[in-house]
């Protein structure tokens, strides 16, 4: 009979964790952008970290290109880049 490693362990700290509402697309329609077309090695943290100053906005990225995760985008694919950042931000 096999039984399970995990059966004696006291789970007392559950956290949890809250979700963000983010700004729909058509709201960010109205946000200034560049273009730059995909590489075959980018993926939205790098592209964010580079010409948003952080790794963490990939998410700005995903939700102006449609993209649904980090490399959900193909090689000479067009992305737009929000030119401030902060104008996005703005929306929360």
């Amino acid at each position: 009979m096999s039984s399970s490693r995990y059966r004696n362990i006291n789970i007392v700290d559950k956290q949890f964790y809250e979700t963000n509402a983010f700004p729909d697309k058509e709201k960010l329609d109205g946000i200034a952008t560049f273009q730059i077309v995909a590489s075959r090695f980018d993926r939205l943290d790098n592209l964010a970290f580079i010409h948003l100053g952080s790794g963490e906005y990939w998410w700005i990225l995903a939700i102006i290109n449609d993209v649904s995760w980090m490399y959900g985008f193909e090689e000479g694919q067009i992305l737009k880049i929000p030119v401030d950042v902060k104008e996005v931000l703005k929306l929360f």
